[in-house]
């Protein structure tokens, strides 16, 4: 029977956890090998093997790219002297060939990762023949329609097959049907628009997607399914004719994906994409409203209509989000707790919260009010919490990727404040103390990581 897969950092943590615990006489020699031998890439051979076998995949995967282009170069050489018939039967050969050799070669041949391969460039083919079927028959499918059909074609052999690469071609040819239907590049066959349309079909391959990957607990292809899923929200406001410049919605957003990252339980890792994600979009909406000049220029420019429902979707999200992760925390810890307990006892749920009220407050204050300087002096104490909290994160889970992330976005925050104020009447002393007080709380932050560590991991 197969373990469970590790990686190779919580490996090495698990080894060190085993000889300690050995060295104090909570397990024998021979329990710790049993714990061991339990995952996968419990020894260094096999986890060599694991990427060995990676690499491998990657280089053939590589191959099998430069092999489609190379067939697609050659048939296009020669197209326009063949007939339609011809034309016809060439691409269901090449497309029964192709699927048909990769299913011999996983089921007779036993070559799961070449017939992996096979597979995604039977699908690579597929693309291309959607766009010679509609040219030869004046279809108008080159644009937005035709990549729809093709991700939704090759969405069933991702989820049989369960490749990344099939996963990525989904979530790409997704993204830019979704992107191009929405900026104006509409569909041209108008038998289908109410089939295609953006409003279900994007989210129902992101739900698929994510099923499959908290199934099989795969956090890359979470990622990408996130990115889509991300993407289709941050262009709704847009496709409805909502909002031309929707800056807050994309904090809102950045905000929902953080309160989802804190649902999950840290040890899963399932979580570290929606956080990823709402970091990018949160951090980087806040960087313009921390400057006076941009908080300026759209003082009385949001229009309050579209900020309001914007507002009300995030905050029913929000509030169904919170409802649900403490239900499942009450049922998950048995305890006779009431749902409102649950709520309270999750506290690293309330920061996402904290930005959510605060760009629905931005918002409203710059629609309503138009007073920029206060909203300049909020947007930089966000980006100086987001960067606190971020390092809390990195010391809470023990992951040094957060606390880096939070280091950088401090300094980012540091140098951004010397460029909007100092530069103008600061000049040097300005700089300095700048300087010298962003440098005094990263290394106190270097030192309250190292005390947390080493807390965390002194024997009891």
């Amino acid at each position: 029977m197969s373990g469970r897969e590790i990686t190779a950092d919580r490996r090495a943590w698990l080894v060190g956890e085993l000889e300690a615990w050995t060295s104090l006489g909570l397990l024998s020699g021979d329990q710790a090998g049993r714990l061991m031998a339990l995952y996968e890439g419990g020894e260094p051979e096999r986890e060599a093997a694991r990427r060995s076998d990676r690499a491998s995949a990657a280089v053939m995967g590589l191959g099998a790219l430069l092999i489609g282009l190379a067939v697609f170069t050659a048939v296009a050489f020669n197209w326009s002297e063949l007939p339609n018939a011809a034309r016809i039967v060439l691409i269901f050969l090449t497309l029964g060939g192709t699927y048909g050799g990769a299913w011999m070669l996983r089921y007779r041949g036993a070559a799961r990762t070449t017939s992996d391969v096979v597979f995604f460039l039977g699908c690579l083919f597929y693309g291309a023949a959607i766009a010679l079927v509609s040219q030869m028959f004046h279809f108008s499918v080159e644009w937005a329609d035709g990549f729809w059909w093709w991700g939704v074609g090759v969405l069933p052999f991702a989820l049989v097959l369960g490749t990344w690469p099939l996963h990525a071609l989904v979530a790409a040819t997704m993204a830019y049907y979704l992107g191009t239907s929405a900026f104006a590049l509409l569909f041209a066959s108008r038998w289908m628009r109410e089939f295609a349309e953006p409003a279900w079909s994007v989210p129902l391959v992101v739900g698929l997607g994510l099923a499959w990957a908290y199934r099989h607990g795969s956090r890359s292809v979470t990622a990408l399914y996130v990115a889509l899923g991300t993407w289709w929200l941050l262009l709704q406001p847009t496709v409805l004719n909502l909002d031309a410049a929707p800056i807050y919605w994309a904090g809102l957003v950045g905000s929902i994906l953080l309160l989802l990252a804190e649902c999950h339980r840290p040890e899963t890792g399932l979580g570290i994409p929606y956080r990823f994600f709402g970091v990018v979009l949160v951090g980087g909406v806040l960087l313009p409203l921390s400057t006076y000049a941009a908080n300026s220029a759209m003082s009385g420019e949001i229009l309050p209509t579209p900020l309001a429902i914007e507002t009300a979707a995030a905050v029913v999200l929000a509030a169904i989000l919170l409802v649900v992760a403490a239900d499942r925390d009450r049922r998950r810890s048995g305890r006779p707790t009431s749902l409102g307990r649950s709520v309270l006892d999750a506290p690293g749920r309330w920061f996402p919260l904290a930005m959510l009220a605060l760009f629905v407050a931005l918002g409203f204050w710059n629609a309503v009010v138009a007073e920029p300087i206060t909203s300049t002096v909020a947007a930089n104490v966000a980006m100086a919490s987001l960067a606190i909290w971020l390092t809390i994160v990195g010391a809470r889970e023990d992951r040094g990727r957060p606390f880096a992330a939070g280091v950088a976005y401090f300094l980012l925050w540091s140098i951004a404040r010397y460029i909007d104020l100092f530069s103008g009447f600061g000049g040097m002393p300005g700089a300095a103390l700048m300087f010298l007080a962003c440098g005094a709380a990263l290394v106190g932050a270097s030192l309250l990581w190292r005390r947390l560590k080493e807390v965390r991991h002194a024997p009891a």
